[in-house]
């Protein structure tokens, strides 16, 4: 864990170079949450973000029932995330904005799905 150390240091100037930028906290949350909205992720990306084989994905997640029909766009046009290819080869799409917070909010349940 990190230590704050709070200085007050009169008439110091801290220059920023001139390819960065100061950008408040939420103005960063919010630029973060802006990027992924409407952004498309195709299945290479998204076992990249979550660090896990294609099969896992496949058993633990798209093909589990527990979370298949929450997911799924054409079920759950709503709230679901993920366009299912339409035959074999084709391609899986998830929309990043909301694939993002689910997998965050998932993560122990998906994980521990793995052992039964």
């Amino acid at each position: 864990m990190s230590q704050v150390i709070n200085l007050t240091l009169p008439n110091v100037a801290i220059p920023i170079p001139e390819d960065m930028l100061l950008v408040d906290k939420v103005e960063f949350e919010k630029l973060k949450r802006d990027a992924s909205e409407g952004r498309w992720m195709d299945i290479k990306e998204i076992l990249e973000m979550l660090s896990i084989s294609r099969g896992y994905l496949y058993d633990l997640v798209l093909l589990n029932p527990r979370y298949k029909d929450k997911i799924d766009i054409a079920k759950n046009p709503k709230t679901g995330f993920v366009s299912y290819p339409e035959s074999q080869g084709g391609k899986y799409l998830f929309l990043a904005s909301r694939a993002k917070p689910f997998f965050e909010k998932n993560f122990a349940d998906i994980l521990l799905d793995r052992g039964r």
